[in-house]
């Protein structure tokens, strides 16, 4: 059976989450910053669980701005039609999860054959903070600055072009600019300088107190090939680990990324799939 979320759902939410953070950080991370089934900002997320007797056997959750996750480790097909009903009338506009659960979400909602703007199955990395490997240099990380803002949408945007092939409209810049701003207000963004020029940046997607997802990691053409963006990371998670956070999990776009983070101790846990939709839908209409 699948239903919304309770207040009373809670404990057991979190139990079933927290074995399996590091495949469901988005999710877990979302809780922790704006509670269950909050509105009001485009992270924050409605929660459905799939539970028979008492126990919670998957999550699936829907952002404000139309992002779909899920942990389902045990899929069960026979939930699509319930899944259907239950997210009538969500925004989508995206998808993401372990590659084989977010495969079996995509499809119980009759999303399989919709039109896509981009699509990634990217190798899935965790670190234990405690095995980071610290890239030598000169470079420093700072916190950006008000004064740094349209540089790093600049940054932001250039990144979306790249890695999911967005095209540079108003509406992709305004998209640019809300992930940044975001990330720089909740102080989870980060630029490397050299000399005190900003040569990279790194961000972290989504954090708890214990474990980060690193991502928004970008260093301009002509700065590339000097290992910045392995520092900038180092230098992030070296911080956040004198905070108290004990591991770090990310997905990497290419093999030089891949090498990159290798480099600073980042292993392969798995594969992670993300979807962007060619259009937003509302489910229900098209499934």
């Amino acid at each position: 059976m699948i239903r919304k979320a309770t207040p009373q759902d809670l404990p057991a939410l979190l139990a079933f989450l927290q074995p399996r953070v590091a495949t469901s950080l988005f999710l877990s991370g979302n809780l922790h910053d704006h509670g269950l089934n909050a509105t009001g900002h485009r992270t924050a997320t409605q929660f459905w669980i799939a539970a028979a007797g008492g126990d919670i056997q998957a999550v699936f959750g829907s952002s404000e701005a139309g992002y779909l996750m899920c942990e389902a480790p045990d899929f069960d097909p026979d939930w699509s039609a319930d899944l259907r009903r239950a997210m009538t009338g969500r925004k989508a506009i995206g998808l993401s999860g372990e590659v084989g659960q977010a495969v079996a979400f995509r499809t119980a909602l009759g999303l399989g054959d919709h039109p896509v703007s981009f699509e990634d199955v990217e190798p899935h990395f965790l670190l234990n903070l405690d095995d980071l490997v610290m890239p030598d240099g000169a470079t420093i990380l700072r916190a950006p600055t008000d004064t740094d803002l349209p540089k790093i949408v600049a940054w932001r945007l250039a990144y979306d072009r790249e890695v999911f092939g967005e095209e540079n409209t108003a509406d992709n810049r305004y998209k640019s600019e809300q992930r940044v701003s975001g990330l720089v207000q909740n102080g989870r963004l980060r630029l490397l300088t050299h000399e005190n020029t900003p040569v990279a940046m790194t961000g972290f997607n989504a954090a708890l107190p214990e474990i980060v997802q690193i991502g928004s990691v970008y260093t301009p053409p002509e700065f590339r090939g000097q290992g910045h963006a392995r520092r900038a990371v180092a230098l992030h998670l070296a911080e956040a680990r004198n905070q108290g956070v004990k591991s770090a999990v990310l997905f990497a776009a290419g093999p030089a990324a891949v090498r990159a983070y290798q480099s600073i101790g980042f292993t392969q846990i798995g594969e992670y799939a993300q979807v962007a939709f060619a259009n937003p839908l509302i489910l229900g209409d098209s499934a």
